[in-house]
């Protein structure tokens, strides 16, 4: 069975959402043995409402698609899932890392994920994706710069030959070599204010049938560009399209 939507969101602190308890942190290994993210990266909350919001307009529940929150977004549990390629869509909200924790140590991309209790270090990172079995139409990056480039030395250590240091060559590349077709990603940290993302991720869904990718994009931003507090293209402008634009939202 082709499931149409997978959502997955890293943790949420006390959230009545999720039903999720504070989770024992620690740091994770971004760089060589001293380079370390601090406990504190983990600490700040984000929301379901995007997900389930993007699940509620695409009718999900009835075909087998899941909404994976809380304690069971790990880096493990996902790359422990032999069923991905069956997702026609994945839509992440959480975190994104583009940088390193210190000016000394190389940055490598990731996605922020729950720790769980099956030995996960609380990232999806850069080579993990490249692992990812896809067979998806789209990817949705809903986070901070998932955008930017990754560095040669974290493309090296993905095991390609080739690559690194430019504008897309981080999380969006590995996606694209992962499996996915077209992949959404931003320019700069997503807001928050006026609700905007989930403004414009609800729109993006709600574009009637047979709408291309493109199109379903540009018509949200629009609506967004539309009102006076959501006008700046700060607010709608961060979300791009990598791939194929003109394939349809919704098949």
């Amino acid at each position: 069975m082709l499931h149409h939507l997978v959502g997955l969101l890293d943790r949420v602190l006390n959230s009545q959402v999720t039903g999720t308890k504070p989770l024992q942190v620690q740091p994770a290994l971004a760089g060589g043995q001293n380079c370390l993210w601090a406990p504190a990266i983990w600490d700040h909350p984000i929301l379901a409402d995007e997900l389930y919001t993007a699940a509620r307009t695409l009718g999900a529940g009835s075909g087998g698609d899941a909404v994976v929150t809380g304690d069971a977004f790990t880096d493990t549990a996902l790359l422990g899932m032999d069923n991905l390629d069956q997702y026609r869509i994945l839509h992440f909200a959480t975190h994104g890392l583009v940088t390193a924790p210190q000016p000394e140590c190389p940055p490598r991309p990731a996605l922020l994920t729950s720790f769980g209790a099956d030995g996960s270090d609380g990232l999806l990172s850069f080579g993990e994706i490249f692992d990812l079995n896809l067979d998806a139409d789209l990817v949705i990056l809903s986070a901070c710069d998932t955008a930017g480039a990754a560095t040669i030395g974290a493309t090296r250590e993905a095991g390609v030959s080739s690559g690194g240091g430019f504008a897309l060559d981080g999380l969006v590349r590995a996606f694209l070599r992962a499996g996915g077709r077209s992949v959404v990603a931003s320019h700069w940290p997503v807001p928050d204010d006026y609700d905007a993302t989930n403004r414009l991720i609800d729109g993006f869904f709600k574009a009637s049938a047979g709408t291309s990718i493109a199109a379903a994009l540009q018509g949200s931003q629009q609506s967004l560009m539309d009102q006076a507090e959501t006008s700046h293209p700060f607010y709608w402008a961060a979300f791009a399209i990598i791939g194929d634009g003109g394939a349809p939202l919704r098949r």
